[in-house]
């Protein structure tokens, strides 16, 4: 089978699809990933084939991740994002989706369900937080407010129809252009191909956050998506003799999150540090900091394989990614979760109700007296230590990679395209 992935993001949106295509193609079909051309060399080193999308990885993450991007701008900024390229981009999708027998795609990639829509052919939605439905709690871009569930209800519908109407604006005269309809006002057709439910594949773990009970048999927890090419990782000199060299240091990086004073961040940072009196190691994220005198217990590391370096931290300092997070609890590492925006707060929350960490400070609110309380909480907290190991060790039992190729050729192996 050919199947083709469209993803539209950051390297947590990217990384977990080719965990799944080396999966794939390990079962005999052909992979095709298109993404921005950032993670062109990325994927071609994984062993697998690279599709080019125009657009600019780290201005779709300042748009919709910055750190004062409201719900409503987060809508509004996907229009911003597309109408320049327009063009060229839906050419890409359109070309991402010839010859292949499925597609599946991320909440940024969906452009390519127009594509399915016109040649009928079979997809899959690919969330890395609850997109659907559920009284249980509000929609990724809404805040948590104590009004229960007919809030947390109609914040989808919001979200839904907020989507639509940037997706008809900007799309409605390519799908005429293609032959289809135009989008209506007020519809919300994306859950849907053709009269049947499409296929939603979540790459995260009930155990993090159970399937909501609105979900039915169409929707997938299929556990994360992990790939474990790096096991065999031999650290350099220096971070070897660092991590030697005394207790456990905490982790600290935001991934690919763009926003906020930097210079601010890093002077917060520092101080918790010094007042909590831990070691700490700084990603690469950080940018270069050879300038900056670090002090003997701070280190500043290029890249290093997540799970192999959380394994030999007391604790995870980051934004809440889904990959991020995921990456944490599997190492048996608590969080510390600082949200910039998109799905973090919700991540963040997660980890918070399951004990995996303390209640998460918003980027904008971050500051050395509640970092280091936080801190604090954390590596003192034998409960939360506890659960993060528990986690952890069962985290590891599970194989999302194979529970979604399961679902995948259970759905497409032998029916295509119409």
């Amino acid at each position: 089978m050919n199947y083709g992935i469209i993803t539209v993001g950051s390297m947590g949106d990217v990384k977990p699809f080719v965990a799944l295509g080396k999966g794939l193609k390990k079962r005999g079909h052909r992979v095709k990933i298109t993404t921005f051309s950032k993670f062109r060399e990325y994927i071609e080193a994984s062993g697998i084939e690279y599709g080019p999308l125009t657009g600019d990885a780290a201005e779709v993450i300042r748009q919709l991740v910055g750190l004062h991007v409201s719900s409503f701008e987060y809508f509004m900024n996907l229009g911003k994002l597309l109408k320049p390229v327009k063009k060229q981009f839906l050419s890409d999708i359109e070309q991402a989706c010839a010859g292949m027998d499925a597609i599946l795609y991320s909440t940024l990639g969906a452009v390519a369900w127009h594509v399915a829509d016109k040649y009928g052919i079979p997809c899959f939605r690919v969330h890395f937080c609850p997109l659907d439905p559920t009284n249980e709690f509000p929609v990724m871009t809404a805040p948590i407010l104590p009004f229960g569930a007919p809030y947390n209800r109609l914040t989808f519908w919001i979200g839904d129809r907020l989507w639509s109407h940037v997706t008809r604006k900007y799309l409605n005269d390519w799908r005429v252009e293609m032959g289809l309809e135009k989008i209506k006002p007020f519809a919300f057709p994306y859950r849907c191909l053709h009269g049947e439910e499409i296929p939603t594949l979540y790459p995260f773990s009930s155990l993090l956050c159970p399937k909501p009970h609105e979900y039915g048999k169409e929707k997938y927890l299929t556990g994360f998506w992990t790939d474990a090419d790096d096991a065999d990782y031999q650290p350099d000199e220096k971070l070897a003799e660092f991590l030697a060299a005394g207790p456990k240091p905490i982790y600290l990086g935001f991934g690919s999150t763009v926003g906020g004073d930097y210079d601010q961040a890093l002077s917060i940072v520092m101080e918790s540090l010094k007042r909590t009196k831990q070691r700490g190691i700084f990603s690469a994220g950080w940018g270069d900091l050879s300038k900056v005198k670090l002090p003997d217990n701070v280190i500043q590391v290029d890249y290093v394989p997540h799970e192999w370096l959380f394994e030999r931290v007391s604790a995870v300092v980051h934004h809440g990614g889904a990959g991020t997070t995921a990456a944490a609890l599997r190492a048996k590492a608590p969080n510390i979760i600082i949200p910039f925006g998109g799905d973090q707060p919700f991540w963040g929350n997660c980890v918070y109700k399951q004990g995996l960490g303390p209640k998460p400070i918003m980027r904008k609110r971050l500051t050395a007296d509640n970092l280091s309380a936080a801190i604090l909480e954390t590596v003192q907290n034998t409960q939360i230590i506890e659960n993060s190991r528990e986690i952890g060790t069962l985290l590891r039992d599970e194989n999302g990679v194979e529970n979604a190729i399961s679902v995948i050729e259970q759905k497409t192996c032998g029916r295509l395209p119409k």
